[in-house]
């Protein structure tokens, strides 16, 4: 069975590595690690990667820098920041010079998870999907994953743990059942999507301008799902 996609795991503790690349090999991805900056972006010109997970703390070439490389040399990679609680603000910036999103250690695995499955729908899809261009569906369901979990990031702590999880999930279950052809299906979860964005909005939760991405998104995904004519 051909693997999910590649991930790159960077980070220079081995067992951090150790853990994070069992994890992903159970769940059916290719998994290479590197235990620094120059590694990892050897391993980016050398076979491109679909992911990449990379610590935030390194010595030498550290993990903001690395990451301004690897957009200089592939933009079209996507990247998780990998941080510790104390480095979170520091995490945020990086969404400024092209991280897709952050995660803290200790993993909460869940969240990785949704974290790791948008990702994987920012960059299209698999390694093999590639080989056809980006339809206009695709990049409705990429702008959509985008918008949902850049807004989450902007909540705060209590509100991204509760609203903004319900938000990333029904994003993902939306993109999963249109990427299985259960259209129907896709726009149930997009109704309870766009149900969840309207009470974050009026809990405060959500401001004015991360509403009107996520809306956006929405729009041209339902887009995508309606009928040929």
């Amino acid at each position: 069975m051909a693997p999910l996609g590649r991930i790159l795991i960077v980070d220079d503790e081995e067992p951090v590595c150790e853990v994070l690349g069992e994890y992903f090999a159970t769940q059916g991805y290719a998994v290479e690690t590197a235990g620094s900056g120059a590694d990892a972006l050897a391993v980016v010109a050398r076979a491109r990667p679909d992911l990449v997970l990379l610590d935030i703390r390194m010595p030498g070439l550290d993990g903001v820098e690395t990451l301004r490389r690897i957009r200089a040399l592939d933009g079209g990679v996507v990247v998780i920041m990998v941080t510790a609680n104390e480095d979170v603000a520091l995490a945020r910036e990086t969404l400024k010079i092209g991280a897709f999103d952050y995660v803290a250690k200790p993993f909460d695995f869940s969240y990785l998870d949704r974290a790791v499955a948008a990702a994987f729908l920012q960059a299209a899809g698999p390694a093999p999907a590639r080989a056809r261009p980006a339809s206009a569906a695709d990049e409705a369901w990429s702008g959509l994953a985008r918008a949902v979990f850049h807004a989450t990031r902007r909540m705060s702590g209590p509100a991204r743990t509760a609203t903004g999880a319900r938000l990333e999930d029904a994003a993902l279950a939306a993109a999963r059942e249109a990427a299985g052809g259960h259209a129907d299906a896709a726009r149930q979860w997009l109704g309870q999507l766009a149900l969840l964005v309207e009470i974050a909005a009026d809990l405060g939760d959500l401001p004015a301008a991360e509403r009107t991405a996520v809306e956006g998104a929405l729009e041209a995904t339902r887009r995508a799902l309606a009928p040929a004519r």
